[in-house]
This record gives C-alpha cells, sequence and structure tokens, in this order.
C-alpha cells in the first residue's frame, strides 16, 4: 500500500504566539512493500511526519494520500486507514493493560468489531509472527522481559492487519540481543508478508542493515530519500545535520582519502570485509 505526500505542511499552534512549523511541503512517496529507514536529528520531524501517515494529526496545508486516495476526502474513514496503517509508538510495551498475553493481542480485533473466534485467531498468528512462545500466551504481559513485551505489544498491531507498519524506535531501551532479535524478527516479517515498514531510527547501523531505501530529514524536510549506499556518500553534511554514517562506511571512506583503492559505498560489514580482502590478497572465508 503506497502514501504519497503531496506538498505536505504542519503548523504546532498554529495562529498562537507558540506556533511552530514542524512540516515543511513534504513531498514523497512511499512505494507498496518497501522497508524503508526514516531518520534525522532529534526534532526534525519524523515523529510529527509518521502520525500524519495514520491520520492522528492533520495536515495544515497539502495532502496526503494512501493508495491514491486522499484521507482528508470528505467521508473518507479514519477507522479504516488506521486499520491499514498501523504505528507502534516507542515503549509499546507501556501501553499494555490485559491480564494475558493473549486478552491484550486480542483487544485490537475486538475493536474492529469481529468475532472471539476470529479475535483469537489473529492474535495467535500475530505472536507466531513476532516470535513469541507459546508458553507465554497466558501469562500476564508484566512477567515477560523487557524485549518479550516489546514484541506482544507490536503483535498487538499486527493483529489489525495492517498493510503499513510503522514503528517509532523499536529498539530503544533494549540491551544489543534484545535489539537484533527484534529487528530480525521485523525484516522476517518484511520478508515473508511483503507488508511496508517504516522503521524510525537514530542508529545508521541499523537502517544499513535492514533498509532498502532510507529518508533523511532536517528542520522539517526532507532532505535525502535514495538507498542507504547512496545516502551515505554525504558523510560530511550528515554530520553537519547531526548524524553519523555507519561506522564500518566511515572507515573505508577514510581508507579512500587515504589513497587506498577501496569502495567507499560498502555499508556493512561483511560487504567492507570482502573489499578489504580484495584489496590486500586473501582469500574469503
Amino acid at each position: 500500500m503506497a502514501i504519497e505526500c503531496r506538498n505536505l505542511s504542519y503548523i504546532y499552534s498554529e495562529g498562537s504566539g507558540f506556533e511552530i512549523q514542524a512540516l515543511h511541503q513534504i513531498n514523497l512517496l512511499i512505494p507498496d512493500g518497501e522497508f524503508v529507514g526514516l531518520t534525522g536529528h532529534t526534532g526534525s520531524g519524523k515523529s510529527t511526519l509518521i502520525q500524519h501517515f495514520n491520520g492522528l494529526l492533520r495536515a495544515t496545508a497539502g495532502d496526503l494520500l494512501v493508495d491514491g486516495e486522499s484521507i482528508y476526502a470528505d467521508g473518507y474513514s479514519m477507522r479504516k486507514l488506521r486499520s491499514k496503517v498501523g504505528l507502534v509508538f516507542q515503549y509499546p510495551e507501556h501501553q499494555l493493560f490485559e491480564a494475558t498475553v493473549l486478552q491484550d493481542v486480542m483487544f485490537g480485533p475486538k475493536n474492529l468489531g469481529l468475532s472471539a473466534e476470529e479475535q483469537k485467531e489473529r492474535a495467535l498468528e500475530a505472536l507466531h509472527l513476532v516470535g513469541c512462545p507459546e508458553k507465554s500466551y497466558e501469562k500476564s504481559p508484566f512477567e515477560l522481559s523487557g524485549g518479550q513485551r516489546r514484541r506482544v505489544a507490536i503483535a498487538g498491531v499486527l493483529a489489525m492487519k495492517p498493510q503499513v507498519l510503522i514503528l517509532d524506535e523499536p529498539t530503544a531501551g533494549l540491551d544489543p540481543r534484545g535489539r537484533y532479535e527484534i529487528l530480525d524478527e521485523i525484516a522476517r516479517l518484511h520478508k515473508e508478508t511483503g507488508i511496508t515498514v517504516i522503521l524510525v531510527s537514530h542508529c545508521m547501523e541499523d537502517v544499513a542493515q535492514y533498509a532498502d531505501r532510507m529518508i533523511v530529514m532536517s528542520h522539517g524536510s526532507v532532505v535525502y530519500h535514495d538507498t542507504p549506499a547512496e545516502v551515505f556518500k554525504h558523510r560530511q553534511h550528515l554530520e553537519e545535520m547531526g548524524l553519523a554514517v555507519p561506522q564500518v562506511t566511515s572507515l573505508m571512506q577514510s581508507l579512500a582519502e587515504a589513497g587506498i583503492p577501496v569502495r567507499q559505498d560498502l555499508i556493512t560489514v561483511s560487504g567492507a570485509r570482502e573489499e578489504l580482502l580484495r584489496v590486500f590478497g586473501g582469500r574469503s572465508v
């Protein structure tokens, strides 16, 4: 399901002495089925933008189209939109409240008016998709680890069967193991279902590892929208915006600046390893 912004702008507290221009004429197309990384410094407009995607905020000016249809058209169903575009906020486990994991994940389908059987079927499917073990289904969510609670919260959104899944810093506060487990599950979900994923993250390594394309925002505008390899070529500009390229990319670019003939567009450790073996000799193992 494609999302398109046309000259989208948003002003907080418009008309007051405290108004802030949060988004400036955003023109953006996110095609169906992409895994997109959305990044930018604090206050760049990332969270404001994604809240437009499922109608939590309404643009001050411009338009937003989902599957070619304006969400601001008369009679457009916001309930329908929010069943298509699922948004997982930072620390979503803080929103868990039911007595058991299964009941919590069934809450969204219940609000859609589905039968008890359909609610349970969707919940079980969603819990399976995020890799939540069956032995935890009848436990209280608060008995689980932080990473497991995060999975349950994501499953609660997936049970609504969205076509677009937006995750705002989904690994915030997790230890390294929990972080990679969550991201690997999201990547697997994207591959198996073809769902559009929008990953909001400050971590360039995560974006480089998982995203097909990335969007970089600064001061309410889109600065770059391209593949990670192309975006990371602009190291100096990114650093000026308070962002950093992945460490491996920085290393390869520094080697090239020192006169060593290596590629500068590599963004993963495995890719850099192969390139260094090629340049310095050796055999890939």
